[in-house]
Parts: C-alpha cells; structure tokens; sequence
C-alpha cells in the first residue's frame, strides 16, 4: 500500500507526542438517496462521506434477531426544506433535500450504523431526527452499541441512554466515553424505537448523521511528518477526499504535479474543509496552500 504523507506544525518541545485533533469521521446526508427498501431486501446505506471508507461505513435498518420471516416494513427517502429546518448538523456546505425516513412497524427492527474508528478516540455521533407525529410516528429512541460488530451490545460509557423525536428537526448528539469503542474497526451504534411502533403508519426521519472523534496521538507522531506546517493534511492514506485543518480559517489551494502542472484548484474555509481528489491518477502531488499571511507547499500521494 502506497503511503500518505501529511504535515503539521509541531506545538511542542522536539520528541513530544504530537496533540490530537477532532475530525469528521464519517457523514451521511442522503441526498442521493432515493430508494425504498423493503423487507427482507434492505440493503445498508453508504455513508456520502469517510475518511476510512464509504463502503464500510453504513446504515442499516434490519430486523432483530428471531424476528418472523411475516414480519414487514421498510425504509425510504423523504423530500425536505426550510420549513424543516433540515439543515441541523449539515456539513460541508450540503443543502436540505432528502432525509432518511425509517416506517412503522419498528418494534422488532433496530436501526444499526456501522461506524469504523481507526485511528480515532473520543467518539461523538449526531444527527437530525424528526418524528412524522405524535401519535403515529415512534415517540423514543433507545441507544446501545457493540465493539465486536454486533455480537454482544452495551449501553456503559454513552452520554444519554436515549431521546425523543420532535415535530420538527433536532439535533442528538451521543458520546461514547468507553475506551474500547475508540481505534475499533468493529465498532456498531444501535437505535431501538419505543412508543407509537407497531402500528403500519408513522416514522421517524433522520439527516445529516456526523461521527466525529480526535485522532490518536500515536498515530500523528508514526504517521504524520513535522516539515514546520502549520496546515493539516489528512486522511494515510488518500483515496477521494483530502481534509484540511487551518490555522486561518479561509485558503486558496492548488494541487500541482510532479512536473508543476495544476491538477485542481479550490477554496476551503469554515464551512468547507475538504477537496476530492479521487479523479487524480496514482502517484506524488503537492498542495498549495496559500491564505492571507503565508503559502506552504505539502507534498502527498495519491493512492
């Protein structure tokens, strides 16, 4: 496997484990979904972004175990806008357009997100959720999850043991304080519906799904090289998506080749801190990364 190399400015005294710094791990905003998934033919959902992998990070509404092969529901997408207040937790600019919509009967399905954390700790996940009404639509949303891929579930270590879904979009947050759900390929966030559940109509909508946590210092200080950058560059390696983290809020970027030719070009600021650079071929490139004091020049590989 080909290496990534990232820079960052060194905050202390030569020989010192370098600081963690909180990212974006993965992100769902389901603009581009638009699927209605039946069971037993639902299929998980991709996240639209990840700094692991978009094919691992899912989102999967699946019944529990022993469950009757009878049992029917399913999932679909719902069109969203301002009166929604659906941009709760946006990232990245996104604007509201879809949401996931997860239906009646609920009370022997769970909704599982599949939330690798590699290289990650100090776990966070928040979404939007809206219920469809209060008398139709699931009224709780318990909270567990597992840290071996769904074999055994836990509730210790999580910030609120649950939460209710308004009329209107809210933000949930969750922290996960259990040092075995960080650095952890295998990590499973569950929701379990409560109130309002068995009936066939009713639903609660979700949006904008984030996990975030702070990458590991031993990470940063095997993976990351101190060249006296005071920009961050990451994911080790790059497929698609290379992140920033500034000093300065706002910067002109410009990834060159090898032979000094611009490959692309951008902005990135508080709203939008990340380039795809997934239509680059394999092989070394520099970022420009120029702001209002300074430009540096990082190199990286492409993968």
């Amino acid at each position: 496997m080909k290496k990534f190399y990232a820079f960052l400015v060194a905050t202390c005294i030569c020989g010192t484990a370098a600081n963690a710094q909180s990212h974006l791990i993965h992100y769902w905003h389901f603009n581009n979904y638009t699927l209605a998934q039946h069971t037993d033919t639902i299929h998980g959902i991709s996240a639209d972004y990840s700094t692991i992998s978009v094919t691992t990070a899912k989102i999967l509404y699946a019944k529990k175990a022993g469950t009757s092969a009878a049992y029917a529901t399913y999932i679909d997408s719902i069109q969203v806008g301002p009166a929604d207040y659906d941009t709760i937790n946006a990232r990245m600019g996104v604007p509201d357009a879809v949401a996931l919509r997860v239906r009646n009967p609920s009370d022997s399905m769970h909704l599982l997100f599949y939330i690798p954390t590699t290289n990650y700790k100090n776990i966070k996940l928040t979404y939007a959720t809206q219920s469809s009404s209060v008398t139709k639509g699931q009224l709780h949303q318990i909270f567990d999850y597992s840290v071996d891929s769904g074999v055994t579930w836990r509730t210790s270590g999580l910030s609120i043991p649950s939460d209710s879904a308004w009329l209107v979009y809210k933000r949930s947050t969750i922290s996960l304080s259990d040092i075995q759900a960080n650095n952890n390929p295998k990590l499973v966030f569950r929701i379990t519906f409560s109130g309002n559940d068995t009936g066939v109509k009713g639903n609660n909508r979700f949006d904008n799904v984030t996990v975030e946590g702070d990458t590991l210092s031993s990470v940063s200080v095997n993976n990351v090289v101190n060249n006296g950058h005071t920009t961050i560059i990451y994911p080790n390696p790059v497929h698609d998506q290379l992140n920033f983290d500034l000093v300065i809020g706002t910067a002109n970027i410009c990834v060159l080749n090898m032979q000094g030719q611009q490959q692309l070009a951008a902005v990135i600021n508080d709203k939008e801190r990340s380039v795809n650079v997934g239509q680059l071929s394999p092989g070394i490139y520099f970022v420009i990364v120029k702001t209002t004091d300074r430009e540096e020049k990082i190199k990286f590989i492409k993968q």
